[in-house]
């Protein structure tokens, strides 16, 4: 299992249809998907958009990694 898999958590989505993912240390910031690589993508897009919201360069550093994760995620999915 590669450290990008290890940090993106992949749970059934709000449908048997859909999956949901979410980074390991920001589970309130979640996405659907129709597959587990499209769900990454939206999450990935949901943690650029926290970014606007991180008061400190803690918090920006602990996104900016979260993404990298993501990013990495959806290109071992195939993308």
């Amino acid at each position: 299992m590669s450290s990008a898999e290890s940090h993106v958590v992949v749970a059934p989505g709000a449908t048997a249809q859909t999956s949901r993912v979410y980074h390991r240390d920001f589970p309130e910031i979640r996405a659907d998907g129709n597959d587990p690589k499209v769900a990454a993508e939206y999450l990935a897009n949901q943690l650029t958009r926290a970014l606007d919201s991180a008061l400190t360069d803690w918090r920006r550093e602990s996104l900016n990694t979260a993404i990298a994760d993501v990013q990495a995620f959806v290109g071992e999915a195939g993308g």
